[in-house]
């Protein structure tokens, strides 16, 4: 594989990183504003309370903040977040993904990471990892980051909901798993059952 071009991290600034991870994690929930209590709110919501730890700690770790997490009614994990400091940065990055490509490369290893870890699933079928959006401007930019890491990507394209964006074929993926790879533990899993040729 050619690697003239790729990005190689040598010294991980892991504060950029995980500022990344929590950009891209909260594309798995929601970030909204309640006027009558002047609250700012990000919910992240999932079926793994491990995951949400995870995010938890690089919330603490970079910002400082109090997460909590419960579990709700529909038997769901939630972590609220109250902040208007990262409610003001989440919605700033959203409105145009594509001044994540300046960010330095830290900080988009972590955002790939996070989105991979919130909507990304893992497939027997053809060796292939997928990531979808409902946005195709946040698609090109997951694509572009994994250029810059010599991650070979498929064609996008697009079902009723959303935009999708696959990996194809074992070395790809172990290539992924090696640099970008899967914080989310039964992703994680099932990814290096797929590289090693087991199906779980």
């Amino acid at each position: 594989m050619n690697l003239k071009n790729s990005v190689q991290i040598k010294h991980v600034n892991s504060n950029l990183t995980e500022m990344g991870f929590v950009l891209g994690a909260s594309e798995d929930g929601t970030v909204y504003y309640t006027p009558k209590k002047h609250q700012y709110n990000i919910e992240i919501e999932q079926k793994i309370p491990e995951w949400l730890e995870i995010v938890k700690s690089s919330i603490e770790s970079c910002y400082g903040l109090y997460c909590r997490i419960r579990k709700t009614s529909k038997g769901y994990y939630r972590l609220t977040i109250l902040s208007k400091q990262l409610y003001n940065e989440i919605l700033g990055k959203r409105k145009n993904y594509k001044l994540i490509l300046s960010e330095p490369i830290d900080f988009q290893l972590g955002f790939v990471q996070g989105i991979f870890d919130a909507e990304g699933t893992v497939h027997n079928k053809r060796y292939s990892i997928r990531v979808s959006s409902s946005k195709i401007q946040t698609i090109y930019v997951i694509n572009k980051i994994l250029e810059k890491f010599s991650i070979k990507t498929g064609k996008i394209y697009a079902d009723k909901t959303a935009f999708i964006l696959p990996i194809y074929g074992r070395e790809n993926l172990k290539r992924f798993s090696d640099i970008v790879g899967f914080r989310h533990k039964e992703k994680k899993d099932r990814l290096q059952s797929l590289i090693s040729g087991r199906s779980l």
